[in-house]
């Protein structure tokens, strides 16, 4: 099971109920439980749709944030920051 976590964004939120109706909401973690496919399934469709709207998100699946959307090159993973 994936678990995956995006800020409030009704684009997302609706997006979300048409691919993967059957993930359940965790409310202790705060995030989505899914199976791994519906959690690919769902970062392929938030890329279509968010690109064709021209609006950016970021969607974080089991602490991979990856960057979907109006983005060059998009969907890509964001690299974690470097500690010094």
């Amino acid at each position: 099971m994936a678990s995956v976590r995006f800020a409030w964004n009704p684009v997302l939120v609706d997006l979300r109920r048409e691919v993967c109706p059957g993930a359940r909401w965790m409310k202790q973690g705060r995030q989505w439980l899914m199976s791994d496919g519906e959690a690919t399934n769902f970062v392929q469709a938030a890329q279509a749709r968010l690109d064709y709207s021209r609006s950016q998100a970021q969607i974080c699946v089991d602490g991979t944030t990856w960057v979907v959307g109006f983005v060059r090159g998009a969907p890509y993973r964001l690299l974690p920051a470097a500690i010094e």
